[in-house]
């Protein structure tokens, strides 16, 4: 499918679950994979394939999405063993620093409001060169918040 596809359906926000008495999981899926043929196609044979995921399941957060719930709607969820999660690299799982810390970030560095003529202004660049750069030196720092 298209990576164009993939994005317009978020297809990225849907979010695998491990529904009781099914022995496959389940893809909870936006509404709009389902109206996008490539997307749709993709789970169809996703389903008819003998991997894990046994059925999708599609939801409307169009609601969700409006009021800015973007990629928190649906979250891709991985169901981990107790052995894969030890052998996880620690800097990788999510806890409260981390999350502490991302949040800083977000005060510090995101916008509220963007507007068109910015992209050409050199100190625009700038200011999102140095959000690149404090947002990957978090991320090396994630080690030290395990």
């Amino acid at each position: 499918m298209p990576i164009e596809d993939a994005i317009s359906s978020y297809l990225f926000n849907s979010q695998l679950l491990a529904w009781p008495g099914e022995d496959r999981l389940v893809l909870v899926a936006p509404l709009e994979t389902q109206e996008t043929e490539s997307t749709r196609a993709y789970c169809e044979n996703m389903v008819r394939g003998n991997g894990p995921i046994g059925r999708v399941e599609f939801v409307d957060v169009r609601q969700s999405m409006r009021n800015g719930g973007g990629p928190a709607c649906l979250r891709l969820r991985v169901v981990m063993t107790e052995a894969q999660l030890a052998a996880a690299n620690p800097a990788f799982l999510l806890n409260d620093a981390k999350i502490d810390a991302l949040g800083e970030w977000v005060r510090t560095h995101y916008r509220d409001d963007l507007i068109a003529s910015e992209f050409s202004d050199p100190a625009f660049a700038m200011e999102i060169r140095n959000a690149h750069l404090a947002l990957t030196k978090l991320i090396q720092d994630f080690g030290s918040l395990s």
